[in-house]
């Protein structure tokens, strides 16, 4: 079995740091279009767009009942899981930053599909600490080969009071 990774600790990094992404890009838009409701409307579209677009596509998260993990899963450290998970963020940085020296439209757009998955993905925390609540289980997300591993990757449950901390 893979390592495993807190998988509210995973959403709430990737969540914030791609909103906060997609709000540069649209204060990129602001400051270069001559016009800032076209930034407004553009940033307001893609971000509406991606969201109903990863909203649907992360609804396999909300229907799977995971399994137990296995009680000698190594279990990764919340500063190393915050560490991958901004390693991931630097690519959707990068590419905004680009938009933005292109042009205050493309910032904009670029922004709005940034913060869109980071939107539903701090709406799919609210989901995990909710179940975590109900259920008294901590939920896990196996890690991927690298930090740009889809989110699509198994789901696994240790009960909450289990703190094994990998060495």
């Amino acid at each position: 079995m893979r390592p495993i990774a807190r998988l509210g600790t995973e959403l709430l990094v990737s969540g914030v740091g791609q909103v906060v992404i997609g709000l540069l890009g649209l204060l990129a838009g602001l400051l270069l279009i001559d016009e800032p409701a076209r930034a407004l409307v553009a940033f307001a579209v893609a971000f509406v767009a991606l969201a109903a677009v990863s909203a649907y596509t992360s609804r396999w998260m909300r229907a799977t009942r995971p399994g137990d993990a296995a009680p000698d899963a190594r279990v990764e450290p919340s500063s190393q899981t915050v560490r991958r998970t901004a390693v991931a963020l630097a690519l959707a940085l990068v590419v905004t930053g680009i938009g933005a020296a292109i042009g205050g439209g493309l910032a904009a757009v670029l922004g709005g599909l940034v913060a869109g998955v980071g939107a539903v993905d701090l709406v799919n925390r609210g989901w995990v600490l909710s179940r975590e609540r109900e259920t008294g289980l901590t939920l896990y997300r196996e890690l991927g080969r690298s930090p740009f591993s889809s989110g699509r990757r198994p789901l696994y449950t240790r009960p909450r009071n289990d703190i094994t901390l990998a060495t």
